[in-house]
C-alpha cells in the first residue's frame, strides 16, 4: 500500500474517532455551560455572597478554634478527676458520686471508634456533576485521535494492507511492458481497413494503440520501425504480429506516427493474409 493511501485511512479513521469523541464531549461542554450561567445567576442575585461566605468561612473557623479549646479544657478537668478517682480507689476511699460524674467522659468529646465507615462521594460522580474542564476536553480529542490511529495500524498489521495491485505484463525475457509501448499503424496498400484491422490486433496483444493513418508510400512487406532506443520493442511488436522486418523509422513515417515508439506499416502481404 502507498503511503498517501496510507496517510488517507488514517486521516479517515482518526477523523471518525474525533467525530464520536466531539459527539460525546457536546453533553458535558453543554452541562458546564448551564453551570457556568446559573453560578453567574447566583452572583448577580447576591453580590455580597462571596463576602458573606468568607465572613461565615472565618466565623466557623473561630468557633472551631473556640470548640476546640473548650474540649481541651473539658479534658484536661476530666484527666484530673480520673487521677483523683485512682489515687482515692488505691487508699480505698470511696469516690464521691460528683468526682463520678466529673469523670465520665463527655459525649461531644468522644471520638468515632476506629473502622467506623465515612462516605465519600465517587470521584467520577464528582467529575460529572462538575464537568470538564478545557485541559481534559483535549485529553479526551487527543485520546480518540490516538485510538483512531491505532485502529488503522492495526488494521494495517492485521490484514496485510490490502490486495497488491496485480504485476504488468511484460513479454517473456525481455522487460518490456507491453501497456507502455505506444504504437502507431500505417496503411501502405489500397485496402480499405487494414490499418483498422492490424490496430485491433496491435490492442489484442497489450499495446497502447497510437496514431492510426494511410502511409503515402506503398509497402509490399510488412515492416516494424522503432525510434532509436527501442528496438527491443519493436522486436516484441514483430513476434507478436508475425512480422519479419524490423528496422529504423524514417522521417515521413515518424511525423505520421505522431511521437509512437513503434510504427508498423501494413504491406500488400498483409492485406492477403
Amino acid at each position: 500500500m502507498e503511503i498517501m493511501e496510507l496517510v488517507e485511512r488514517a486521516g479517515f479513521y482518526a477523523g471518525a474517532a474525533a467525530l464520536f469523541g466531539l459527539l460525546f464531549l457536546i453533553p458535558l461542554y453543554v452541562s458546564q455551560r448551564r453551570d457556568i450561567e446559573r453560578l453567574r445567576g447566583w452572583a448577580e442575585l447576591a453580590p455580597h455572597a462571596p463576602d458573606e461566605a468568607e465572613t461565615a468561612a472565618a466565623s466557623d473557623v473561630r468557633l472551631a478554634h473556640e470548640a476546640a479549646f473548650t474540649d481541651a479544657a473539658a479534658a484536661a478537668a476530666t484527666d484530673r478527676a480520673s487521677r483523683r478517682a485512682a489515687r482515692s480507689a488505691s487508699r480505698g476511699e470511696p469516690i464521691p458520686a460528683a468526682a463520678r460524674v466529673r469523670g465520665e467522659r463527655p459525649a461531644a468529646t468522644r471520638t468515632m471508634p476506629e473502622g467506623t465507615a465515612v462516605y465519600r462521594e465517587p470521584s467520577w460522580r464528582t467529575w460529572i456533576r462538575r464537568g470538564p474542564t478545557t485541559r481534559e476536553l483535549l485529553m479526551v480529542m487527543a485520546g480518540a485521535f490516538l485510538i483512531g490511529l491505532v485502529i488503522v495500524v492495526g488494521s494495517q498489521v492485521l490484514f496485510g494492507g490490502g490486495a497488491e495491485p496485480p504485476p504488468a505484463e511484460t513479454a517473456g525475457g525481455t522487460g518490456v511492458v507491453k501497456e507502455d509501448v505506444e504504437v502507431a499503424v500505417l496503411n501502405g496498400t489500397a485496402v480499405t481497413g487494414l490499418a483498422g484491422a492490424v490496430a485491433d490486433d496491435v490492442e489484442a496483444n497489450g499495446f497502447f494503440l497510437g496514431a492510426v493513418t494511410n502511409s503515402p508510400t506503398p509497402a509490399e512487406e510488412t515492416v516494424v520501425l522503432y525510434e532509436r532506443g527501442h528496438e527491443e520493442e519493436a522486436k516484441v511488436v514483430a513476434n507478436d504480429l508475425g512480422v519479419q522486418v524490423v528496422q529504423l523509422v524514417d522521417p515521413e513515417s515518424r511525423e505520421l506516427a505522431e511521437g509512437a515508439d513503434v510504427i508498423v506499416v501494413a504491406g500488400e502481404d498483409r492485406a492477403q493474409a
